[in-house]
């Protein structure tokens, strides 16, 4: 007897060492999609300044990190850390990548939390303060790292991307009038940056060099 037509997709197409990161996004959407649908999970997760300096909830700067405001505002995220989290969890291992994202949610939000301590009304969400720290870290551990993104014929080099995309959140960071918070892209890449150099100075030094 003929077996059953074998799917196009399995989990055996997909290498092993995706499936940390592949949790971890799937964790970013459930959650930002109960979000989406219940204002009580929005509200108890969000960052929000003036309750971390009344009522001490200093989670909100790393739950925040599982929100965001739209559909396209996670998708970009978990599109980009996608593209650049295999490259640096290779290099840095898993237990040093996962130490670094979640390091940098929660300090990308520092600056923020300590700007806005007494404004009541001012809240902040999204995982960019990560997403930037793994951008930043995977173009500092392979300055030649090229992304092949759909409907773009070539593949363009990931330290153009990542220019990209800290130079549009240093725009909007002046002009944005949502809860999506483009100061944390900022903080993290430069807080990815310095934490890389200090897990992997030489190849850092090398990649520095390989750009002069």
């Amino acid at each position: 007897m003929r077996g059953a037509p074998k799917s196009p997709i399995s989990p055996s197409m997909i290498p092993p060492s995706m499936y940390p990161l592949l949790i971890l996004i799937l964790s970013v959407v459930v959650v930002s999609v109960l979000g989406f649908a219940s204002k009580s999970v929005k509200d108890a997760l969000i960052l929000s300044p003036e309750k971390v300096r009344k009522r001490g909830q200093v989670y909100r700067l790393l739950t925040a990190g599982w929100l965001h405001a739209d559909v396209s505002h996670l998708a970009f995220n978990m599109i980009s850390f996608f593209f650049f989290a295999e490259q640096a969890m290779l290099v840095l291992g898993e237990v040093r990548f996962f130490a670094l994202y979640i390091s940098s949610v929660v300090v990308a939000y520092i600056p923020t939390t300590l700007r806005y301590m007494k404004q009541p009304n001012y809240t902040s969400l999204g995982a960019s303060g990560g997403v930037a720290a793994i951008m930043l870290s995977a173009v500092l551990l392979y300055p030649k790292m090229r992304l092949q993104i759909m409907f773009l014929p070539i593949p363009i080099p990931g330290v153009l991307y990542a220019a990209g995309y800290l130079v549009y959140s240093a725009w909007h960071s002046y002009r944005e009038s949502n809860n999506i918070n483009h100061d944390a892209h900022l903080s993290g890449a430069l807080y990815g940056a310095a934490l890389t150099y200090v897990l992997e100075p030489s190849r850092v030094e090398r990649t520095i060099r390989s750009f002069f």
